[in-house]
């Protein structure tokens, strides 16, 4: 196979409509493409800071040995994959992202005040989501889907005159009936010459 630079994907966000980072209702029901999947009616939690998102695949394995004590097979014992990110928004999606659901109220805005939210920091487990992280890249789009996916670890909050407060958290991703933590899907932008007009 010849090289291709149409399979080359930069990690920038797309996020020209909605947050790149989206959560819905956790599911077992996986899309077959790209544009099966369904993002309306997702929660949207704003802005990510320049470090982007990163996935962390983790396996333990475990040696079987011969008589004569040579590696004849490694078993895998354990997977982890999580995803971690940082936020740069206090928006009711981010701080529900940190805080957990529960712990974020919204008073809507009136003719006295803007929105206003309180959020409260506890020691409860934050609830398992499903998760979506779109990328675009000129014509090439990417999408990762975590159909069971919680908040599992908090960074700091930094407050600094010189820099935006920010939200750190790492996700724990889940298997769903199939055995699967994280599914990652693509499109090249590339178009069929032969392929059908649509409109047609």
């Amino acid at each position: 196979m010849s090289v291709n630079s149409k399979n080359v994907f930069i990690g920038a966000p797309d996020q020209s409509v909605t947050g790149a980072i989206l959560t819905g209702e956790e599911t077992d029901v996986i899309p077959a493409t790209i544009d099966d999947v369904e993002i309306e009616g997702l929660e949207d939690s704003g802005y990510v800071n320049e470090d982007g998102v990163t996935i962390t695949p983790s396996e333990s394995t475990e040696t079987i040995k011969d008589w004569a004590l040579n590696v004849i097979r490694r078993i895998l014992t354990e997977f982890d994959g999580t995803i971690a990110w940082t936020h740069l928004e206090l928006s009711v999606g981010a701080l529900k992202n940190y805080m957990g659901d529960d712990n974020v109220e919204v008073t809507e805005a009136t003719a006295e005040h803007g929105t206003q939210v309180r959020a409260a920091i506890s020691g409860e487990v934050r609830p398992i989501k499903a998760w979506y992280f779109k990328l675009k890249d000129g014509d090439r789009r990417a999408l990762v889907m975590v159909p069971h996916g919680q908040v599992t670890e908090r960074g700091e909050i930094p407050l600094q005159a010189s820099a935006a407060v920010t939200l750190p958290v790492t996700l724990s991703t889940y298997p769903d009936k199939a055995g699967k933590s994280i599914y990652i899907f693509t499109d090249d932008g590339v178009v069929s010459a032969s392929a059908p007009d649509p409109e047609s």
